[in-house]
């Protein structure tokens, strides 16, 4: 039989579909293997809390901030000399020294104390963990902390919830990874193994009912189509292990989270990888035998003509149902509600395409007919090949319409956590680390070194007043100056309103808002602090003039000179939650990458066939009319205008899936602009593939000859 034309498109169309099936797969399953072993080192070295009297070290945990992330900052000294140090340390630092991982190495070298190494691979959860362990130089450190669980035995506790709570605090479960996957990288890859099994049907199934003509069973049929993929589907298996085993060279950086994977992880998940490779293979091999051997039983022996699909209503109910599943999950906010509406809006987007061919069927009788009356020939042709083959545009609209729908969803999710980031930057930045506050335990005691350390003038303390009503601001007269107009600078307490005429916006930030005091102030003087009272309302407003380099300084000081210090800057713990929540949506870019490749392989592909088999079956018009401007007419009708009302539809049902986003996530925004320019993309698609289709259907038409099929 010959060679038709058309099967390099379909053998490239398997190929894409298995390389990026298989990468899509196999990363799913190396994410999981890559958290077992992240969730393995962190059991291993969790601390073991004991009785004091039972303890042989001494490990605790407290929280700081360096940019947008959380630093957690172990204290450690060992009471027993022979116990072994925490995993991913050489040896236990000795007091003075620290062992910050090296991500915090490189952006905070000393501000923990003398550097004395980095933290390994072993006592790491990733490599962009910032942890560090510190034996202070204080040598009654630990006689301050008061933290039973910091008497420890060893380590190896699988109690995760208690130990590094801080550099952790933001971390998301793998099922929502997971569920990303799925909608973001699985509906496009399903679209394009959709794609793949079904590109050049029509030329197969001519061929099969061929078989089927001379007598060959069903069985033998599938060994023909079977055979006849299973190179292409070999060859997409190799091209998807080239860049797996690759990543398991070399550590991998993640292109938009800039999240390091290490090469050891990678490499531990490479013993799933020929299981991967089997079971795509066979998953696809099984649906292109499935597309072309599953169709409709003929009767009679009347030629065979291609199926009207799209005649059916069960792309209409699935849809219908699937958006009814998502907005119930956007009504129920748990769990449950957002897999509900995850699932829904997946196959709602994978529906669309075919639901819609029902509406290019439509459009396809209302052209014919007007055609008819009008005597359009081009109308007249267009319309009866779209009735008769609704799908095909279906498969070509599939990768637009999947592609809109994900990109407005990840637009709205995006504005979703970007708004309360822009606002908590905007006051943080507006701040400019012009105030910190520190607080430490025990700051009567140790808070004489710190002040000397900063300078007096740039320190305002708060402390527990005396009268249990709230908190007392005392310190110089310059440095209480920074908080407002001084009209008066006692030397004994008193009110607010004796002392400032004014305040100035640092004052505002700290007297008017109370992330930066932990009580209201009641009494404000340029004299000594008290030292009784609650340990937890002591703490220190450090007016800062001299930027990052000023902030730094002020850290050394606070752990060189006090107890497990915490510093915060007004809106900071606003703002870091914010920043943790706005860069976790940049994983929806790196998983859509995937996406991406196959959306475009799919588009692309899909459009090829679509050429083709449109190039072939205007062939005959060549003895009736051979102009370019005849067949890019009949291409117009055919291609670009079903595709823009299948745009439109498309369009509305990005609308409502991303409306459903909005009231699942109770805010965010949708983008006017960006649906717009989703629209005007499909209409131009569509035009650019109708007049390349109609440019080679007139090369074709020219060279046009009758051919015994």
């Amino acid at each position: 039989m010959a060679r038709t034309r058309g099967g390099p498109t379909h053998r490239a169309a398997l190929i894409l579909g298995a390389l990026l099936t298989l990468v899509t797969v196999w990363g799913v399953v190396a994410a999981h293997t890559v958290h077992d072993r992240r969730d393995a080192r962190m059991t291993a070295r969790n601390p073991v809390p004991v009785a004091a009297e039972a303890a042989r070290a001494r490990w605790w945990e407290r929280p700081d901030e360096l940019g947008e992330r959380v630093v957690s900052v172990v204290y450690v000294r060992p009471l027993d000399p022979t116990v072994e140090p925490p995993p991913g340390l050489p040896r236990w630092p000795e007091p003075g020294e620290a062992f910050p991982s090296p991500a915090l190495a490189e952006a905070a070298p000393d501000r923990y104390g003398r550097q004395a190494g980095v933290i390994s691979h072993a006592g790491l959860a990733d490599g962009a963990e910032l942890v560090a362990y510190v034996n202070p130089a204080v040598h009654g450190f630990f006689d301050e902390v008061g933290e039973p669980a910091s008497f420890i035995s060893g380590f190896g506790s699988r109690r995760h919830h208690m130990f590094f709570v801080n550099s952790h605090q933001f971390d998301r479960d793998i099922a929502e990874l997971d569920l990303i996957v799925a909608l973001i990288a699985g509906v496009p890859v399903v679209a394009l193994a959709l794609v793949a099994a079904r590109s050049r049907s029509e030329v197969r199934e001519r061929r099969l009912l061929l078989l089927d003509a001379l007598g060959i069973p069903l069985r033998g049929r599938a060994i023909v189509v079977a055979a006849e993929a299973a190179r292409p589907l070999g060859w997409g298996i190799l091209g998807g292990c080239v860049p797996t085993l690759t990543v398991s060279v070399t550590s991998l950086v993640l292109p938009f989270t800039g999240y390091p994977v290490w090469v050891q992880d990678l490499r531990a998940a490479l013993v799933w990888l020929p299981l991967c490779a089997a079971a795509t293979f066979a998953v696809l091999l099984g649906v292109s035998v499935a597309g072309c051997l599953v169709r409709r039983r003929r009767e009679g022996t009347a030629p065979a003509r291609p199926a009207a699909a799209g005649g059916g209503r069960w792309p209409v109910v699935v849809f219908v149902c699937a958006v009814v599943v998502a907005g119930w999950g956007s009504e129920h906010r748990h769990t449950a509600g957002k897999l509900a509406f995850a699932v829904g809006a997946m196959v709602a987007l994978i529906v669309l395409p075919y639901a819609t061919a029902r509406l290019t069927r439509l459009i396809g009788a209302r052209l014919a007919r007007s055609g008819g009356r009008s005597g359009d020939v081009a109308r007249i042709v267009a319309g009866r090949w779209l009735a008769a083959r609704p799908q095909a545009l279906a498969r070509l609209s599939a990768a637009l319409v999947v592609g809109l729908g994900i990109i407005v969803i990840g637009q709205v999710i995006t504005t979703q956590f970007a708004e309360p980031a822009e606002a908590a930057r905007a006051r943080h930045d507006a701040a400019g680390a012009g105030l910190i506050q520190v607080r430490s335990r025990n700051i009567p005691a140790t808070a004489d070194g710190f002040v000397a350390a900063v300078g007096a003038d740039r320190v305002v303390r708060f402390s527990p007043d005396p009268s249990g009503s709230g908190l007392r601001l005392t310190g110089t007269c310059r440095s209480l100056a920074a908080l407002g107009t001084v009209t008066a600078c006692p030397d004994r307490p008193v009110s607010m309103e004796r002392v400032f005429g004014g305040l100035s916006p640092p004052g505002r930030d700290v007297l008017a808002s109370r992330d930066m005091l932990p009580a209201p102030p009641v009494a404000v003087c340029a004299c000594g602090a008290p030292v009784e009272g609650d340990k937890a309302l002591f703490g220190f407003i450090v007016v800062n003039r001299d930027g990052a380099a000023g902030l730094d300084a002020v850290e050394r000081a606070a752990y060189r000179h006090l107890i497990g210090p915490m510093t915060t800057q007004p809106g900071q713990s606003w703002y870091l939650g914010s920043a943790a929540q706005a860069a976790q949506v940049r994983w929806l870019l790196d998983v859509g990458l995937l996406g991406i490749a196959a959306l475009a392989a799919a588009g692309a592909l899909g459009a090829a066939g679509v050429f083709i088999e449109q190039s072939q079956a205007l062939g005959p018009l060549a003895v009736y009319q051979t102009g370019r401007a005849f067949y890019q007419r009949i291409a117009l009708y055919t291609l670009a205008l079903p595709l823009m009302a299948v745009g439109v539809v498309g369009v509305g049902v990005a609308a409502l899936l991303g409306g459903l986003v909005i009231n699942l996530g109770k805010g965010g925004w949708m983008s006017p602009g960006l649906l717009g320019a989703g629209l005007t993309a499909v209409a131009v698609s569509g035009v650019a593939v109708a007049l390349t289709c109609g440019r080679t259907a007139a090369a074709h038409a020219a060279s046009w000859a009758p051919q015994a099929d």
